[in-house]
């Protein structure tokens, strides 16, 4: 049976990152190249993968191929890496489950690290959106305490308006009262005159009728 590797044991082998190694994967995958997968999806890798892998990182990091371009080259079916590579080194089997579990272990804290970054994010935007709502309410209370400010204005405002209107009407009455005494007076003074004037004639003409008699 061939032996299988895991990706940090291949990573490890090649001198790269795990993350690396998936990158790289994920760009060869592009170009049509398949890996075996256990029963959770995991990459498991033949020594002939790890013969094209290390041809791949040639191409890019020696004769300076970009990515795709390596990736395009280590696919074609006339691609041959061991007459490519002149010393193929294959690393020695290790053993599978170790690596298998290590890996798994390490993928599992990489998601559950991932999940708790992804509720910090979440009590982040909470607390933005209470802190929002805060100011909004702040800002609420304040034109309610304005706007209560106002009402109440507007209420005394109207409850004094009665008393004006009424202190007006009150001083409308007295001047008029003022003016039809005036008016009174003045009529009065002007009976009083013509009573005068009336009975002083009268009053000489019964001393010369009188004096008519005494002769």
């Amino acid at each position: 049976m061939p032996a299988i590797y895991a990706t940090g044991a291949i990573a490890e082998q090649l001198g790269i990152s795990k993350a690396s190694l998936q990158h790289y994967m994920t760009i060869l995958e592009d170009h049509g190249y398949k890996v075996r997968r256990n029963s959770r999806m995991h990459r498991q890798f033949s020594e002939e993968d790890f013969i094209l892998l290390r041809a791949f990182l040639t191409l890019n990091k020696e004769r300076g191929y970009k990515l795709k371009e390596a990736a395009q080259m280590v696919t074609e079916p006339t691609f041959e890496p061991a007459d490519f590579l002149q010393h193929t080194i294959i690393p020695a089997p290790p053993h599978v489950s170790q690596f298998e579990d290590l890996s798994n272990s390490m993928q599992l804290l990489a998601t559950h690290v991932h999940g708790i970054e992804q509720q910090n994010q979440q009590l982040l935007t909470l607390i933005e959106e209470q802190r929002t709502q805060n100011e909004l309410l702040i800002d609420q209370n304040y034109t309610l305490k304005q706007q209560l400010g106002a009402m109440m204005q507007h209420i005394l405002e109207q409850a004094n308006e009665p008393n004006a209107a009424h202190q007006r009407q009150l001083d409308r009455v007295e001047q008029q009262n003022s003016a039809i005494m005036n008016v009174l007076n003045k009529l009065n003074v002007a009976q009083q005159e013509l009573t005068t004037a009336t009975e002083q004639p009268a009053e000489k003409q019964a001393k010369g009728l009188f004096g008519k008699f005494l002769k």
